[in-house]
């Protein structure tokens, strides 16, 4: 396991409902289907909130979501940064 997550592992208690802010392409229509499909596979019906209104850029390239989810521990953690990070349509998972 990588120091960043060893940090976190000792920072976070689990299972812990943790805001993922995840900026997709704003071409990609179904974008953030793609993104809770693939946090389902890896905490299936784990998400808990997501905000309602999309941000968009100021040029509209990119549009940001926040997604809440439960996750149970520090593996499931890692493993949905990495996951929907390298999804095509997301830029960024924060």
């Amino acid at each position: 396991m990588s120091d960043q997550y060893a940090k976190l592992e000792k920072l976070i208690e689990f299972p812990s409902v943790i805001g993922f802010r995840v900026i997709v392409d704003a071409s990609v229509a179904n974008a953030l289907l793609e993104v809770l499909k693939v946090v389902d596979t890896i905490e299936p019906d784990s998400v808990k909130d997501r905000n309602p209104e999309p941000r968009v850029s100021s040029k509209g390239n990119y549009v940001s979501y926040t997604v809440s989810v439960k996750v149970r521990n520090i593996d499931n953690l890692k493993a949905i940064y990495t996951k929907v990070g390298s999804l095509g349509c997301v830029k960024h998972i924060i």
